[in-house]
């Protein structure tokens, strides 16, 4: 595939996100349930309406990601891979006598994301008023061989969807991409794409470790005024009397060292300073190669004093000091 950024600024692509982890709630006191344990307001959710959330620890910290969707009968949770192992068991603790069914349906679906500058007109064969779905909002396919849903999204710099369909309907989604000529990126692509965007992925960029806030992401995932949950104390406290120490940001590094691959900068400090002896100030969590240069785009974390656009920094890998800038 040509190189992917341009790809997006020009055109529609598609990027099989069908290893996302999916939790479904049922049962009357679902929204109820699941207002007590993350961070956005899920009891003012109707059908078609949906949000992102972080599922906090009772210290405040983020547990999980994820982004809640209402149908009639249920609220359908998209996470990133793997966290169901971790978030089915936390909900499941707390549930005694609500009527309340969790289940683990990943394999019951196929999950793409349609990006790019022409995303919206390639949904409109979807999609009614695709162009007038809000954010985090969902509309059923009206597609005469698929059903399933459509759902807006914030992930990329580029109008972004998700097409959620029952998995025996993959192939005929395949088939449809194929005829509208949408070609299908690779998960190398989309991880250069979110990296490139800024978007960060728990597990990867943030995990227990981190507090909710330093996500950076409060706006979109965080309501100070839906009440009590397990969490909201310290969460609320670092609203009202201050403010987290670091943050999660997304970097531009210079790479003229073409030894240097990207994958060795994850895991590099981050300092202020060209020295071997620099406070260490940040760190780097995902790093992609920008195809069209030998720059490095990264994600990462840096204390809040060095976190405004076109600071300069410095990336240490091996005893070699690279300037790095906050994107």
């Amino acid at each position: 595939m040509p190189n992917i950024i341009n790809q997006l600024n020009q055109q529609t692509v598609a990027f099989d996100l069908s290893d996302r982890d999916e939790i479904t709630l049922t049962g009357r006191d679902r929204a109820t349930f699941l207002h007590g344990f993350t961070t956005n307001d899920i009891k003012k959710l109707q059908p078609g309406m949906g949000c992102e959330a972080f599922v906090p620890t009772i210290k405040g910290k983020t547990l999980g990601h994820i982004f809640v969707f209402a149908t009639e009968d249920r609220l359908l949770l998209d996470t990133v891979p793997g966290a169901a192992k971790v978030l089915l068991p936390h909900l499941d603790r707390y549930l005694i006598t609500e009527d309340v069914q969790l289940k683990h349906t990943t394999a019951e679906r196929s999950l793409f994301l349609i990006a790019g500058k022409t995303a919206e007109k390639s949904m409109a064969e979807f999609c009614d008023s695709v162009n007038s779905l809000a954010m985090n909002h969902w509309k059923p396919t009206v597609h005469s061989e698929l059903t399933g849903s459509i759902r807006k999204v914030d992930w990329l710099n580029e109008p972004a969807f998700q097409i959620s369909v029952p998995v025996d309907e993959r192939q005929k989604l395949v088939s449809w991409l194929e005829q509208q000529q949408i070609p299908t990126g690779s998960s190398e692509d989309y991880e250069l794409i979110r990296i490139a965007s800024g978007f960060p992925m728990f597990g990867q960029d943030f995990s227990e470790e981190n507090l909710a806030q330093e996500v950076d992401r409060t706006s979109q995932a965080i309501s100070f005024t839906k009440g009590c949950y397990l969490g909201q104390e310290p969460i609320a406290r670092i609203d009202a009397l201050g403010h987290v120490n670091k943050l999660i940001r997304a970097f531009r590094c210079e790479n003229t060292q073409s030894s240097i691959q990207p994958e060795q900068f994850i895991g590099a400090n981050l300092t202020a300073e060209q020295s071997t002896e620099a406070k260490v100030i940040g760190g780097i969590t995902s790093a992609a190669q920008n195809p069209e240069t030998s720059e490095i785009l990264a994600i990462g974390w840096v204390r809040r004093e060095f976190s405004e656009p076109k600071t300069e920094l410095i990336v240490t890998i091996e005893g070699k000091m690279i300037p790095a800038q906050v994107r």
